[in-house]
């Protein structure tokens, strides 16, 4: 799939209309339709920046593989959190997460 059609996939999925990214993100509106329609290549920095607006890092982005999972809100403030705790505080929080999993 090439960055256009996969761009205006992620974009919808993530149920951004152009108008709600170009204001969140500060790139214009005829620009966004104009990557999603193949007509430009945005620089890394203006993807990274629409993409970012929408939550997605840019390696999950350009992950070829189609079992990329987009974290919503909670589940990166959960990673997040967990991530500055020493490495024993966030095995006991996994250990209890896979106990009431069961």
């Amino acid at each position: 799939m090439d960055l256009a059609t996969r761009f205006k996939e992620l974009r919808t999925t993530k149920g951004y209309s152009v108008y709600k990214l170009s204001k969140e993100s500060d790139v214009s509106e005829n620009y966004i339709r104009s990557i999603e329609k193949g007509k430009s290549q945005p620089s890394v920095m203006v993807l990274e920046k629409l993409l970012s607006s929408m939550g997605v890092t840019l390696a999950e982005f350009l992950n070829k593989n189609r079992e990329v999972m987009y974290p919503t809100e909670f589940e990166r403030d959960l990673l997040e959190t967990v991530r500055l705790l020493p490495e024993e505080k966030a095995a006991a929080i996994l250990n209890i997460a896979k106990l009431m999993k069961s």
